[in-house]
C-alpha cells in the first residue's frame, strides 16, 4: 500500500490560509489607510477653502466697517447741517416776525404816545412807553387788539410821570402774538 503523507498538504493549506489571511489583513489595512488619507486630504481641502472664505469675508467686513464709518460721519454732517438750516430758518422767521411786529406797532401807535422800549420773549412782548393820559393808553390797547397778529393785550401798570413840568402817564403793556 502506498502511504500518502497528508500532513504537509495540510500544512501547505494552513500556510496558504495564513498567507491569505495576512494578505486580506494587509489589503484591508491598506484600504483603511487609503480611506483615512483620502478623508484627511478632503478635510484639509475643505479647511483651506473655509480659511479662504473666512479671509475674504473678513476683508468684506473691513470694507463694510469703513463704509459704516463713512455713513456715520455723513449722518453726523447731515444732522449738523440740518441744525444749521433750522437755526437759519428760525432766524429768518424771527426777522420777519420782528418786521411784522414793528410794522403793526408803527401803524397803531397814537400821536400822543411814545414807546420807550420793547422786549420780545417767545410769543409775548413787553411794551413800555409814555402817553399824555390814560385814554391814549386805552386807545393804543384797543388798536393793538384790532391787529390780526396780536391775540391778547394786558396792561401791567400805569404810573404818573412828570417831564418838564408836564404830567404824563408811564405804562407797561404785555402782548401775545399769533404768528400763523
Amino acid at each position: 500500500m502506498i502511504e500518502i503523507n497528508l500532513l504537509p498538504l495540510s500544512e501547505i493549506r494552513e500556510k496558504e490560509k495564513k498567507r491569505f489571511k495576512i494578505s486580506i489583513s494587509l489589503l484591508l489595512t491598506s484600504l483603511a489607510i487609503l480611506v483615512c488619507v483620502y478623508l484627511k486630504w478632503t478635510a484639509n481641502r475643505k479647511e483651506h477653502s473655509l480659511d479662504e472664505n473666512i479671509a475674504r469675508i473678513n476683508e468684506e467686513i473691513k470694507k463694510l466697517d469703513l463704509l459704516l464709518k463713512e455713513v456715520a460721519q455723513l449722518k453726523n454732517e447731515k444732522e449738523a447741517l440740518e441744525k444749521r438750516l433750522k437755526v437759519a430758518e428760525t432766524l429768518e422767521k424771527g426777522r420777519l416776525e420782528a418786521a411784522l411786529i414793528m410794522m403793526e406797532l408803527s401803524k397803531r401807535v397814537p400821536e400822543k404816545l411814545w414807546l420807550e422800549g420793547l422786549e420780545k420773549k417767545g410769543e409775548s412782548m413787553k411794551c413800555n412807553g409814555i402817553a399824555l393820559d390814560e385814554e391814549t393808553v386805552a386807545d393804543f390797547m384797543t388798536a393793538l387788539k384790532g391787529s390780526p397778529y396780536i391775540k391778547k393785550v394786558e396792561l401791567e401798570s400805569v404810573t404818573k410821570h412828570s417831564i418838564g413840568g408836564v404830567d404824563l402817564k408811564k405804562f407797561i403793556l404785555t402782548c401775545e402774538f399769533r404768528m400763523d
